[in-house]
């Protein structure tokens, strides 16, 4: 498996998480309001929301705080997700932001608890 076993998380997390060891999944992130695509890796995931790492500079991330909503979608065959949400924090020291779920299609949700290991 890619990920680590659930862990409590410190943070204002209602759920648990998974921390991938390798992260190799692709999301590719998109503004609502732009055409603008931005891709990044996914390092954690929850059933509310994940982090990504994404070659940001400082300037665009202050920016990603402000898009009210973005569309992201991964690619991966074992593991594919498709949505909406809304960047909810950014780091000022890494190349990481949070993203929070506000829609997910009934495909990507199945496969989204599947992978958690949760039922609907």
């Amino acid at each position: 498996m890619v990920y680590s076993d659930y862990q409590q998380s410190p943070d204002r997390r209602e759920s648990p998480r998974i921390n991938w060891i390798n992260p190799d999944v692709q999301v590719v992130i998109t503004p609502s309001n732009t055409e603008s695509k931005v891709l990044g890796w996914i390092l954690d995931i929850s059933p509310g929301g994940f982090k990504v790492k994404a070659e940001i500079p400082q300037k665009v991330k202050e920016v990603f705080l402000k898009w009210e909503e973005i569309h992201f979608e991964t690619f991966e065959d074992f593991f594919q997700l498709k949505g909406q949400g809304q960047v909810i924090w950014a780091s000022s020291s890494e190349n990481t932001v949070g993203i929070r779920f506000g829609r997910l299609d009934e495909e990507s949700r199945i496969s989204l608890y599947g992978f958690l290991g949760m039922s609907l």
